[in-house]
């Protein structure tokens, strides 16, 4: 049934208060001003008298669609506005163009082809050129995106909480490098985030030549690639693990998501689920075997899972070791292991069923001796060189953010870089980081926000994203991908490699001219040619980290293995608790990004929030019972929790 409404006429209308005119033409009625006020609005929208609500959404559309465009918000450029005289080359107007781009993360990036509109960055997709993704991206890549035009970025360059501009950034990180120079960096120190840029690390080397004495400190609050302490004690070389799952057809995990969290979880997504793809009964298919202490999307993917608590990796890896190498070496780190025997058992026969396609991986936030047992399962069953490479890196000398305490406790830093991070927010609480850097005379931060580290520093530089700014970066096997900008930067900000450059006193500190320079250290033959294809296809050819041959030692294990800490027993009155990465946030990184909140948890399937997870045996132990879509806590003591 159709509703009918009553549309009153004028003369049913009670007119509130008093009536104005804005012209006397108006008062009058003249005949003129009817004229000028029917050409004034569009046809028919003089005579609104009986007018549905569909004809008045007609009417107004356009004067809508008017009051729209000057109320889009727009920035108009302040500068530079030219027409277009001749067509930017390549550029079709309506279409979008496509740089090839990639998102630093840590000691790894993924590479991107960024798409642009009127050279805006709007979508960011994975970069079919580099193989081992086969153009995938990750969830954080993708919202990168929105971090570019976070309102809640830092806009501004401070000192004393007084806004300055670019030269007078310049002018400071100039007085740093002066006032160094003369006694070769004593006092200075810098905290900072881990990287995998080339550029960095070229520019560090020179850092430490013009400023020994200066502290270098690096620090991350996760942890997402194997320890190299792990790998030196085990083979006595500086390399890392690169694991081949297409070829392992049995897999172990030991605490470890390789799946999602781990680093280089895109590729060892696609190369596992290359052995797990069935396309006729006949066809093989791996055995995946983990043993984890919180449900993970790896542990989901588990033909056989075991759960077990994070202390106590270390007898289970030791338990399988002994089984698995037909030795007892490790007897004495297997002892107090409490589970099934028959779970290793079965395990570890797999494993020697399938030398040589078999693999044992651990947990990034696993101790070294976890590591070192992964290993000697690994070359004691022939799978290096095939499931897994060992690829030689380049060592890190950066001291420990806990180093760098105690510097700062004997006052002997006088000036702090910290660049990047917030160790004000997430160093560990016993360093009491905050009091720290207060106590530090002059504290310079450079970050993308003003945040609790900022709060505490003299002076904040104002951060670039990496979509508007030049650099570069290596993936988790070690290709080097280039970071191009796709716009100007927002808000004037600095790249990191342009304050480091100006502390260095580089005559060009122009983050391209950083860029190319090391670039053209790498490679042969016409330079410009091959750094224009470098940019064009987002790799640099042949430049991934070589495999190297690594012979496991048995004397320099065993001191790692012998400093390793005993675990406690487990109960409700001695409780382990684990903090991990959120699969959305990441460390707390991208925590500003509401579309990454919005974004279910893979397990839980839980937005906006943040969890403390029980198990439901230790939930009944501890009297947390379910109640409808809630929880009732019936007997939680705060010594649970401690």
């Amino acid at each position: 049934m159709k509703r009918k409404f009553h549309h009153p006429a004028p003369s049913e209308r009670a007119l509130n208060g008093p009536q104005y005119w804005r012209s006397l033409d108006e008062l009058s009625a003249t005949p003129g001003f009817k004229e000028q006020l029917a050409r004034e609005f569009p046809e028919g929208a003089a005579n609104l008298d009986g007018v549905d609500r569909r004809q008045f959404v007609k009417i107004m559309a356009a004067s809508f669609a008017l009051g729209g465009i000057g109320l889009a918000g727009c920035r108009r450029p302040e500068a530079n506005i030219l027409p277009y005289g001749k067509s930017v080359e390549g550029v079709i107007p309506g279409l979008p163009l496509y740089f090839a781009t990639a998102m630093p993360l840590r000691n790894s990036a993924v590479p991107l082809l960024a798409e642009t509109h009127q050279g805006r960055p709007t979508k960011v997709e994975g970069n079919p050129s580099y193989a081992p993704h086969g153009g995938g991206s990750s969830l954080f890549a993708q919202a990168s995106i929105l971090d570019l035009y976070d309102p809640d970025r830092a806009t501004t360059h401070t000192k004393g909480g007084a806004a300055i501009n670019n030269a007078a950034v310049s002018d400071l990180l100039a007085k740093i490098s002066a006032t160094y120079s003369a006694n070769s960096g004593a006092g200075l120190a810098f905290l900072a985030e881990d990287s995998s840029s080339p550029t960095r690390a070229r520019l560090l080397a020179k850092l430490k030549q013009k400023f020994p004495q200066a502290t270098w400190a690096q620090y991350e609050p996760v942890s997402d690639e194997a320890p190299v302490a792990a790998a030196r004690a085990a083979f006595g070389k500086d390399v890392k693990p690169l694991y081949r799952f297409a070829k392992a057809k049995r897999v172990v995990s030991l605490d470890a998501d390789f799946l999602s969290c781990e680093s280089g979880s895109l590729y060892y997504a696609r190369e596992f689920s290359k052995a797990r793809k069935v396309t006729k009964p006949t066809d093989p298919m791996n055995r995946l075997y983990v043993a984890e202490s919180g449900f993970t999307l790896t542990g989901g993917m588990a033909d056989h899972r075991l759960r077990l608590a994070s202390s106590h990796m270390l007898a289970l890896a030791a338990s399988l070791a002994n089984q698995a190498t037909g030795t007892n070496a490790f007897a004495s780190l297997a002892a107090g292991l409490d589970i099934n025997p028959k779970w290793v058992e079965e395990c570890a026969a797999d494993l020697r069923a399938h030398r040589g396609e078999s693999l044992v991986v651990a947990g990034a936030h696993l101790p070294v001796a976890v590591h070192v047992l992964a290993y000697q399962i690994n070359a004691a069953l022939g799978n290096v060189g095939h499931t897994v490479d060992f690829v030689a890196i380049q060592p890190s000398e950066a001291a420990s953010i806990e180093t760098l305490a105690s510097a700062i406790k004997a006052g002997s830093v006088k000036t702090l870089v910290v660049l990047g991070g917030n160790p004000a927010y997430n160093a560990p609480a016993d360093l009491d980081w905050t009091a720290l850097q207060k106590s530090v005379p002059e504290v310079v931060r450079y970050g993308y926000y003003v945040d609790e580290t900022s709060a505490v520093a003299g002076a904040h530089i104002a951060a670039t994203h990496y979509l508007e700014a030049w650099g570069d970066a290596r993936t988790s096997d070690g290709t080097i991908v280039p970071i191009q900008p796709m716009i100007l930067p927002l808000f004037n900000g600095f790249t990191e490699l342009e304050v480091i450059a100006r502390i260095l006193g580089e005559e060009n500190a122009d983050p391209y001219s950083l860029v190319h320079a090391t670039i053209s250290g790498l490679v042969s033959g016409d330079v410009e040619k091959a750094f224009r294809q470098f940019l064009h296809d987002g790799v640099l050819a042949d430049s991934a980290y070589p495999a190297v041959a690594v012979a496991f030692n048995l004397a320099t294990a065993g001191a790692a293995l012998s400093a390793a800490p005993k675990a406690a027993a487990v109960s409700k009155d001695s409780l382990e608790v684990r903090f991990v990465a959120d699969h959305k946030t990441d460390d707390g990184r991208f925590a500003n990004t509401g579309w990454l909140q919005e974004c279910p948890d893979p397990i839980t399937k839980i937005t906006w929030d943040n969890v403390i997870l029980v198990s439901p045996r230790l939930g009944k132990e501890l009297g947390i019972t379910p109640k409808g879509n809630a929880l009732q806590i019936t007997r939680v003591e705060e010594a649970d929790f401690v």
